[in-house]
């Protein structure tokens, strides 16, 4: 496997156009500002992802990895500690359930950040 296989940002271009298209229709049927929706493909990549590996018959089973995390949280695998706590900090005020947001993406924030921190294996 090449390093641009393992990356899923270089994986296809017409997936990533269609994935453009649905946002921009998304956007312009909801009435919600393409930004926004924007700021939500991170959150959704790794399930994207998921479903194209249960398509391919890959394993699907298991903890969250670094790549995933580092989706959610919308950085690099590089990112220093510092970069993981202010790109959780920003995403966790958006979508903490006290302001309105889902506990569950609120545990997903949660995790990837333990994930990049090394707090889970």
């Amino acid at each position: 496997m090449t390093q641009d296989d393992k990356n899923p940002w270089n994986k296809d271009w017409l997936k990533a156009g269609g994935i453009l298209g649905a946002a921009i229709v998304l956007s312009r049927v909801t009435r919600t500002p393409f930004a926004s929706i924007l700021g939500a493909l991170p959150l959704l990549m790794p399930y994207l992802q998921k479903a194209e590996a249960q398509q391919a018959g890959g394993d699907t089973q298991g903890r969250m990895t670094r790549a995933e995390a580092a989706l959610i949280l919308g950085i690099s695998l590089s990112a220093s500690e510092d970069d993981i706590r202010e790109a959780h900090r920003r995403l966790i005020q958006k979508n903490h359930p006290d302001q309105g947001g889902s506990e569950y993406l609120a545990a997903k924030i949660n995790q990837a950040r333990d994930v990049l921190t090394g707090r889970i294996k």
